[in-house]
C-alpha cells in the first residue's frame, strides 16, 4: 500500500487512471467517499446503506445489481487505503465543478440519511468540499439541497 501511495505522489501513476473491472475509478471513488460518510461515526444504518445505493443508481444510471456491485468494489478499495485523499483526488480530477458539487450534495445526503448529523460527519464532508475545490458558498448550497432532499426542513408553522 505504501509503495502505491508513494508512486501516486511521485507521479508514476495517476489518481484519475482507469480502474480495472466494470467501473471507472472515479465512480469507485465516489462510492468509497459515500461509504466513508456512512462509516465515519462508527454507526451504520439501513437508511444510510439504502441512500448510498439509491444515490449511485440515480447518479450513474445503474441497475440495482450494478449499484450493489459498485458498493462492494468501493468497500474493498476503502478497506485498502489509509487515507481518503486518493478517492477525493480521483473525484476532483475525474469530474467537472458542477459534477463535484453534486457529489458533495450526495455526501451530505448520506450524512443526513439517518436523521442525525454528528460532528465527525460534518467535519468529513466539510474537509472533502475543500479537497474537491468547492467554494464555501457552493458547499453551503450543496448542504441545503441535501437537507431539503432528506426532508429535514420544517414546514415553519
Amino acid at each position: 500500500m505504501l509503495t502505491k501511495l508513494m508512486a501516486l505522489l511521485s507521479g508514476e501513476i495517476q489518481a484519475e487512471g482507469l480502474e480495472t473491472g466494470p467501473f471507472e475509478r472515479r465512480h469507485i471513488a465516489v462510492a468509497a467517499l459515500l461509504l466513508e460518510a456512512m462509516y465515519i461515526d462508527h454507526r451504520t444504518s439501513e437508511r444510510e446503506h439504502a441512500a448510498i445505493s439509491r444515490l449511485l443508481r440515480e447518479h450513474f444510471a445503474l441497475p440495482e445489481e450494478a449499484a450493489q456491485q459498485l458498493v462492494a468494489v468501493a468497500d474493498e478499495r476503502f478497506a485498502e487505503v489509509l487515507d481518503d485523499w486518493e478517492f477525493a483526488e480521483a473525484v476532483r480530477a475525474g469530474f467537472n465543478l458542477a459534477e463535484r458539487h453534486e457529489v458533495l450534495t450526495m455526501l451530505w445526503e448520506v450524512a443526513y440519511a439517518d436523521g442525525d448529523l454528528v460532528r465527525l460527519e460534518d467535519r468529513l464532508v466539510s474537509r472533502l468540499a475543500q479537497q474537491l475545490e468547492i467554494d464555501p458558498e457552493a458547499a453551503d448550497a450543496a448542504r441545503a439541497t441535501a437537507v431539503a432532499r432528506a426532508g429535514l426542513l420544517g414546514d415553519g408553522g
